[in-house]
């Protein structure tokens, strides 16, 4: 399981044609900019920049496997085991 960007899962997905790529997306991208901005971690540069690099990496979630969309985490881990225990069989 690695925890990688999208470019990282396309190369990975180079090396291992049979791997497979969940992308965890946040609800929308107004809830990831409340997330990001109650961390209180970031700049506001930071922050929009971090921001635009979410859209994009959002477009790229259509290239993934799966798309798991992150609105609690219970359901979101739920998901991905059940996808994880899928591919195991």
């Amino acid at each position: 399981i690695l925890d990688i960007e999208p470019n990282g899962a396309f190369n990975v997905r180079k090396v291992m044609p049979d791997a497979v790529l969940i992308f965890i997306a946040p609800p929308s991208i107004e809830e990831l900019q409340r997330r990001l901005e109650s961390r209180g971690d970031t700049s506001a540069e930071q922050m929009k920049l971090r921001m635009e690099r979410s859209v994009w990496e959002m477009e790229q979630g259509a290239k993934y496997d799966y798309i798991v969309v992150n609105d609690q985490v219970e359901t979101c881990a739920e998901e991905i085991l059940k996808i994880i225990a899928e591919k195991a069989d």
